[in-house]
């Protein structure tokens, strides 16, 4: 049996049926063709979690639970790519991966600029319900490094081993040219990715499921 199509729906949710966006809508009518009374499960994106059925009118809620949020918090700071496709693949993947928030960062030798703040909002979203998560990843910035919150953990050529699990971390990756050593002074450890150079999204990739393996959050019977 297939997986039930997995929908987000903004929250808050006052009534028993939930409007559903043009885009999902669309999806799940037109790309999937379902009708009435077809089976679905959704999420607000706040750990409220649930399954119920399609209806002309949005989606009728049913048996919900929530789920807890993870105690190790991952947050991933990112130079932006300077291809938009690349901008897409850093949201999209470490928004499967279940990591709680991307910050974008103002870096001396980055080159891209960030997405609109509804395009990135809008890859997340589908990659939450490509994952079938329950919590949706926030998305920010830019910032300065100087800015993020502590523990800040830097890939950088060079550097040692991951450390330590943390209860929160945000993890940050630089431009192709690199983090200037005032950027790197922000970080209270510098993490080595290995020989090979690696683009910033997959740079990203890499260190956020380092950090997430180490945590106990992706493992091979997850």
């Amino acid at each position: 049996m297939s997986r039930l199509p997995h929908v987000y729906l903004r929250p808050p949710w006052a009534d028993s049926v939930i409007e559903l966006g043009p885009e999902a809508l669309h999806h799940l009518s037109k790309v999937l063709r379902l009708g009435d009374g077809a089976p679905i499960t959704y999420t607000d994106g706040q750990g409220n979690h649930g399954q119920g059925v399609l209806t002309s009118a949005g989606a009728q809620r049913g048996v919900e639970a929530i789920e807890a949020r993870p105690t190790s918090l991952v947050t991933v700071a990112v130079a932006p790519p300077k291809r938009t496709e690349r901008a897409r693949f850093v949201v999209e993947k470490l928004a499967e991966l279940g990591v709680e928030a991307l910050v974008w960062i103002e870096t001396e030798r980055g080159e891209g600029r960030p997405p609109s703040q509804d395009k990135a909002t809008s890859w997340a979203v589908s990659a939450l319900q490509q994952s079938r998560g329950s919590w949706l990843m926030e998305v920010s910035g830019p910032t300065k490094p100087s800015m993020l919150d502590s523990p800040v953990w830097a890939a950088t050529p060079g550097g040692g081993t991951l450390p330590d699990a943390a209860d929160a971390v945000t993890l940050m990756i630089g431009p192709e040219g690199g983090l200037t050593p005032d950027e790197l002074e922000v970080a209270e450890a510098q993490v080595s990715l290995g020989k090979l150079t690696l683009r910033t999204e997959t740079a990203a990739l890499v260190l956020a499921t380092l950090a997430l393996q180490a945590s106990g959050r992706v493992l091979p019977d997850a």
